[in-house]
């Protein structure tokens, strides 16, 4: 019997880095000749003992409800999975999932981020295989009785189709802005009059990007920098204290296009046209990465 992989992840958001890429890990690995499905990540809900006489009913209702909502990417090849986890499956939960919620006896943590930057806690188990979505992004990240994976599983998915530099103004001026994941910094790089993107369509931001002369954002790890960036916007990270532009992304490519604060653009503009050209590269490493995962975690669990 195939391996089926089983992706513990939130209905599909195009404004989530985060869904998108769980939903495009499935995507890839069906793409690629496996077997893998999406299992809907829900919210939990908490209820008083008054409600526990027609808990049973009320969960049925409400399960089968949630399902029809859930939304997939229909350009993507995502099966949702609805039914029971058996020995042979092997689940993937991001980082940020507190234990084991589907009781799957083959576990992988993606850490799409450090484990309890969301949360504030970590609750994983043993015989656990965990692989990072970046290094630079997440330390290396020991839980007893589990194994850290070597390679990292680093893909992206980016909308060509509105992040480019068609119907651009020849004369830009102003700035647009970002926080998004960012609790820590004080948020003075930008002026009183920017514009903040957080929360806008893809299709929104696109306009915003193709105007303004400067984009900043917070979040060091943002793709939205990358977004800017393809739409010919100067783009700008804040650096986050003490990460030297060489930790923040060890291989340079990964820098192409983006300012590691302002006194880095020079670097960044004159590489901008170069970011296109490495995201195409990219897209045959993604497939050779999934295909790594894929032999690596059948390998680490004894499946075939």
């Amino acid at each position: 019997m195939q391996t089926r992989y089983i992706i513990f992840a939130p209905s599909y958001n195009r404004t989530s880095g985060g869904v998108i890429v769980l939903h495009k890990l499935c995507h890839l690995i069906n793409e690629l000749g496996g077997n893998a499905v999406i299992f809907p990540f829900f919210q939990q809900y908490k209820f008083s003992k008054k409600d526990l006489s027609g808990l049973k009913k009320f969960i049925n209702k409400s399960i089968d409800g949630l399902f029809r909502q859930y939304r997939t990417n229909p350009e993507f090849n995502t099966p949702v999975y609805k039914g029971k986890i058996t020995d042979n499956d092997i689940v993937i939960y991001p980082e940020l999932v507190f234990g084991n919620p589907l009781k799957a006896k083959n576990i992988i943590r993606w850490l799409l981020n450090k484990p309890g930057f969301f949360t504030g806690e970590v609750f994983y188990g043993a015989n656990e295989l965990y692989f990072k979505f970046d290094h630079g992004l997440v330390n290396d990240f020991h839980f007893h009785g589990s194994t850290l994976s070597n390679n990292i599983l680093n893909i992206l998915h980016i909308p060509y189709e509105i992040y480019n530099e068609k119907n651009t103004q020849e004369s830009r001026a102003g700035v647009a802005y970002s926080i998004r994941k960012d609790k820590i910094k004080p948020k003075t790089y930008h002026p009183k009059d920017a514009i903040l993107i957080d929360g806008l369509s893809h299709e929104e931001t696109a306009k915003i990007f193709k105007r303004v002369k400067q984009f900043i954002s917070y979040d060091t790890y943002s793709a939205y920098s990358s977004f800017a960036s393809l739409c010919g916007c100067e783009s700008i990270v804040v650096p986050d204290e003490g990460v030297t532009k060489e930790q923040w992304y060890p291989n340079i490519e990964n820098r192409y296009g983006i300012a590691y604060g302002l006194e880095d653009l020079e670097f960044a503009n004159s590489t901008r046209r170069l970011k296109r050209q490495h995201f195409e590269k990219l897209d045959k490493a993604y497939a050779q990465s999934v295909t790594d995962f894929m032999l690596e975690s059948k390998t680490f669990f004894n499946l075939s």
